[in-house]
């Protein structure tokens, strides 16, 4: 949700606002199995589906951040005051809310009844653990999602480093590098799956995301630079002809399709394994990062933005600025609408797989809008709270 750019362009803030869809999208999906016992292959087709949400996010943070020109230094600078402005503050009053009103969010509990069992010395030395150990774990249940902060973060406080390596090595240096993280990755996951966590060891040195975030570099600036935006370079800019690449077309439809089979039969069979114990088809698996690449190429490569008007691209980019608020809150409203039995009005008799489609759809895109809403009123609050302290 990094909202660290270089410049805009409307394709990547569509990119941008469908992963954000799908991180709700996967944070209301159904667990695999029914009450009667059996595996729901249709609960986990979906779940597949929604798999590239938060990976767009880490490949996007790459797409710009190492594109910086000027001092790595300077840049980096740039980066931890923009998390601390934008980011670190937000995140901190989210955790606050979280541990305040936790019983609320999860059960019937008034707004009353947790301020009544308002706890100064709770507040404190959970968020001392959360910082301590670096981890959104120490937090309550319904601030799980903010585990992301911690993973941008981490991106950040390696950029010194990242950008050295990037700019100062030759490039196939870096695709040696990609590719041997690559291989280490595809044996990590293939291990995890039968439960052996020893070969995490080497993301334990080698961050996932700061990993991530350089595929991200790479994707933008030697396939979608060079194979899609100097393609379009060639046209008039006012032409309303569709144009794609049409390797990348195919390539990207190819790989999505090859990689979603890989990750749905993968899926079921460690449900059936494990009876869904563990989310494997999480969004730091190689399932995930190679169904991200396709996912993005593929709406990248469409050229949407040549049949759009300004007015258009303007409320894209307004919509888009929005979804670090958004993902932020969206998980509380998630639970708030689950505990008072809203979310289950949509999701009891279905029965096929078009009911599911419609399900995700429309129900995500209410949690969407409502998310929207209540971030517009928070940010119309904290204005008019500046405003009276500035007054003074």
């Amino acid at each position: 949700m990094s909202n660290t750019k270089v410049g805009r362009n409307v394709k990547i803030e569509i990119i941008r606002l469908i992963a954000c869809m799908a991180v709700i999208w996967y944070h209301i999906r159904e667990l695999p199995w029914k009450s009667n016992g059996e595996l729901s292959e249709t609960a986990v087709f979906f779940e597949c589906v929604c798999t590239i949400c938060v990976m767009t996010f880490f490949l996007i943070t790459g797409f710009f951040i190492y594109n910086k020109n000027g001092s790595i230094i300077e840049n980096w600078i740039i980066l931890i005051k923009k998390f601390f402005s934008q980011v670190f503050i937000f995140f901190i009053c989210v955790a606050i809310f979280t541990i305040v009103f936790h019983d609320f969010l999860i059960s019937k509990e008034s707004f009353i009844y947790c301020l009544q069992h308002f706890s100064l010395i709770k507040i404190v030395s959970t968020l001392f653990d959360t910082f301590r150990h670096f981890s959104a774990n120490y937090l309550p249940g319904t601030a799980a999602h903010l585990w992301y902060i911690f993973s941008y973060a981490i991106i950040i406080i390696a950029y010194p480093i990242t950008k050295f390596i990037i700019d100062k090595c030759p490039r196939y240096v870096i695709y040696i590098i990609l590719a041997i993280l690559t291989i280490c990755m595809v044996i990590n996951d293939y291990h995890l799956f039968f439960g052996d966590p020893s070969y995490n060891l080497i993301f334990k040195i080698v961050h996932k995301p700061i990993y991530y975030s350089a595929w991200g570099f790479v994707l933008y600036n030697d396939i979608i630079r060079k194979y899609i935006d100097e393609k379009l370079d060639t046209y008039d800019d006012k032409s309303k002809v569709f144009i794609i690449n049409k390797k990348i077309f195919v390539i990207s439809l190819l790989l999505y399709a090859v990689t979603f089979v890989l990750l749905f039969k993968t899926q079921v069979a460690y449900d059936l394994t494990t009876n869904g114990e563990y989310v494997y088809t999480s969004w730091l698996s190689t399932y995930s990062l190679f169904l991200t690449t396709a996912f993005i190429l593929f709406i990248y490569n469409l050229n949407i933005d040549r049949f759009l008007n300004e007015r258009i691209n303007n409320f894209i980019y307004y919509l888009s600025s929005k979804t670090l608020g958004i993902y932020m809150i969206h998980y509380l409203i998630i639970t708030k609408f689950l505990s008072i039995g809203f979310q289950s009005r949509f999701t009891n008799n279905r029965p096929n797989i078009l009911y599911h489609l419609m399900y995700y759809i429309f129900y995500s895109l209410f949690i969407f809008i409502v998310s929207f809403v209540a971030l517009l009123i928070i940010e119309f609050i904290v204005r008019k709270i500046k405003s009276l302290f500035l007054k003074r």
